[in-house]
């Protein structure tokens, strides 16, 4: 098992394909899958009766799909 340059806290961001552009912190990284777990958020940050709200999505993806930012 080597060295994947990912771990825990690492921002990545999706080069291309339908999430280009957007960019997600590293939770987990699985070495023998090539698989990472990343969250993200998604909409803008905005206040509605004093309450910032934005919705947060976990997403597992492969390590060939994303780099770090």
């Amino acid at each position: 098992m080597g060295f994947t340059g990912f771990g825990p806290g690492d921002v990545v961001y999706f080069p291309e394909g339908p999430f280009s552009g957007v960019c997600g912190v590293v939770r987990e990284v699985d070495d023998l899958a090539s698989r990472l777990r990343l969250d993200f958020g998604e909409g803008l940050v905005h206040r509605e009766g004093g309450v910032l709200r934005q919705r947060w999505h976990s997403l597992t993806v492969g390590f060939d799909e994303v780099e770090l930012a």
